[in-house]
């Protein structure tokens, strides 16, 4: 399920007589999921072309927390946008006169998201766990284009000639490196995703097991091994920690190729 963005639209606030109808907005979000959540507005002054933004906030808030914000209006058309990271956060938008009347506005649900993926071929592999891809958030990642709401474990491909196990763990230390995109395998523009990924790892030390399982595979010939994590709704922290493919063999040495794909809803 894509986690929704919100937005008020154009909002028109000419002067009528020398007096703005609308005199200041008052956002009022409350999180009623059941951890923490972040929430990340924007007001775009559509007066001029492109839009200027002249609120730009970022905050978080704890399990049932509500946060109230209030902003003078001068602008002429505006509107505001809102990207959260929990399903249960709720926000109400409140347009308030010079006369101190509050109206509602009905905000309207629009979706933006990709799966950020990476392959890595010829792995070798023995009965000894083999960590292939890792992803972890990237903590530099630009306002607005990169606030990735949510980021989980979307698919997983093996391709193999022999029986599988695969695992997927969460948290740890890895050797290789994390490096931004474009990758050798795939072009994604650095600014597209909130990721960075790790495709040079071959072990992960601590963490813990979210998911695991196995396939079979074909004597001579390539097995493909496809898994839709999502269905799965695996959920965890993915502030600060990396998540990993991790792989072995069940059934002798073998050669690997693998696909780990990520979802990130914004």
């Amino acid at each position: 399920m894509t986690l929704p963005v919100l937005s008020t639209n154009t909002i028109i606030n000419l002067p009528v007589d020398g007096t703005r109808p609308i005199d200041q907005v008052v956002i009022k979000v409350v999180n009623n999921g059941s951890a923490g959540a972040f929430c990340y507005i924007t007001g775009l002054s559509n007066s001029v072309s492109p839009q200027a933004i002249f609120v730009e906030e970022l905050f978080e808030l704890q399990y049932q927390e509500t946060l109230s914000k209030t902003y003078v209006m001068v602008e002429d058309l505006f509107q505001f946008n809102f990207v959260y990271s929990q399903e249960q956060m709720k926000i109400q938008v409140f347009l308030v006169d010079a006369e101190g009347v509050w109206t509602a506005v009905d905000l309207e649900v629009f979706q933006v998201s990709r799966i950020t993926s990476e392959i890595r071929d010829n792995v070798t592999v023995t009965s000894t766990d083999f960590a292939a891809i890792s992803f972890m958030r990237r903590p530099g990642f630009a306002i607005p284009q990169g606030l990735a709401a949510e980021i989980r474990p979307a698919a997983l491909d093996v391709m193999s000639k022999r029986p599988v196990r695969y695992m997927v763990v969460a948290g740890g230390t890895l050797d290789g490196t994390f490096e931004n995109y474009p990758t050798p395998t795939t072009a994604i523009p650095v600014t597209d995703t909130a990721l960075l990924v790790n495709y040079t790892c071959t072990t992960v030390t601590g963490g813990k097991v979210i998911m695991q399982g196995t396939g079979s595979g074909i004597s001579g010939a390539y097995a493909n091994l496809a898994v839709n994590l999502l269905n799965e709704r695996l959920s965890y922290e993915f502030h600060d920690e990396p998540v990993t493919l991790v792989v072995n063999s069940l059934s002798g040495g073998d050669d690997l190729a693998v696909t780990f794909k990520m979802s990130e809803q914004w």
